[in-house]
């Protein structure tokens, strides 16, 4: 039987993240921040020290990185690369820009779409971002859509960059 999978989409802002740590919190499963993955594989090439437009080693840092999210008693995200507790880091704005470089190339998104679909080990996953129903976990036993007013999503955005 495979393993059960929830995911979470909806705009930037929404809650997913938030919602998301929660529940697998609560429930005792694992959790999936996809749009992390991407400014982890940017924070690694940056930490190897990666030309910022060589795609087959960022590739293949998108396949081989060591990557553990999970949630602290207080449901704070705490993301760790290869050991090293990297939270703060990704939500740079350095690391964001580096997210949207290293996610336009399709070597890159591959290796994460089998990466992503790694993470769904027993008892479960949680699964939070973008296109995780549509496109990473099509068989989800549960999909949200959240949304949010726009007014919300950026009191939200204000709130996490402060």
């Amino acid at each position: 039987m495979p393993t059960p999978v929830v995911t979470i989409d909806g705009p930037s802002g929404s809650g997913k993240g938030t919602v998301s740590r929660m529940l697998a919190r609560r429930i005792g499963w694992h959790l999936l921040d996809s749009g992390a993955l991407y400014r982890l594989v940017a924070l690694a090439g940056a930490l190897a020290g990666l030309k910022s437009d060589d795609v087959a080693a960022h590739a293949r840092l998108a396949r081989e990185m060591q990557v553990r999210f999970s949630a602290d008693g207080r449901d704070q995200e705490r993301i760790e690369l290869d050991g090293s507790d990297v939270t703060a880091a990704i939500r740079s704005e350095a690391a964001g820009a580096g997210a949207s470089r290293v996610a336009a190339w399709p070597a890159v998104r591959e290796a994460l779409l089998h990466r992503q679909r790694a993470f769904a080990q027993s008892p479960g996953l949680v699964a939070d971002g973008r296109d995780m129903g549509t496109v990473v976990f099509t068989d989800a036993a549960l999909k949200i859509f959240l949304t949010a007013s726009p007014e919300e999503r950026a009191r939200r955005r204000y709130n996490q960059f402060k």
